[in-house]
């Protein structure tokens, strides 16, 4: 079997039983129903459905990441730009002493 059947049994039985479980508690259903114990079984079931069809890995390798820039729909074409080029170029400030007034005299609580 292709796909993931263990993770789908397991998700499935779980989203069933915890539907199972909603509806008893909401009073949508009393607990002598039998749908509150079949839908873990059909959980089950959908969930190893869902895992022989979906489509979990890719079918090519994935493609290299491109820097030529970005290009949109219209076909105008914009240069990468590297992160972080802005703070290489410029000096971060240091930070001012909490103690010091704007004089640059150190305030007293008295």
């Amino acid at each position: 079997m292709k796909g993931h059947p263990i993770l789908g049994t397991i998700s499935g039985f779980l989203f069933g039983l915890f539907l199972g479980v909603t509806l008893f508690m909401y009073g949508a259903s009393p607990l002598h129903s039998p749908l509150i114990w079949i839908l873990p079984l059909v959980g089950i079931v959908l969930g190893l459905v869902m895992a022989a069809w979906a489509p979990f890995g890719s079918a090519s390798a994935p493609q290299p990441a491109t820097s030529g820039g970005i290009t949109y729909a219209s076909g105008d074409t914009y240069p990468a730009q590297t992160s972080g080029t802005t703070l290489e170029q410029e000096a971060v400030p240091p930070l001012p002493d909490p103690g010091a007034s704007e004089d640059g005299e150190q305030d007293h609580l008295a």
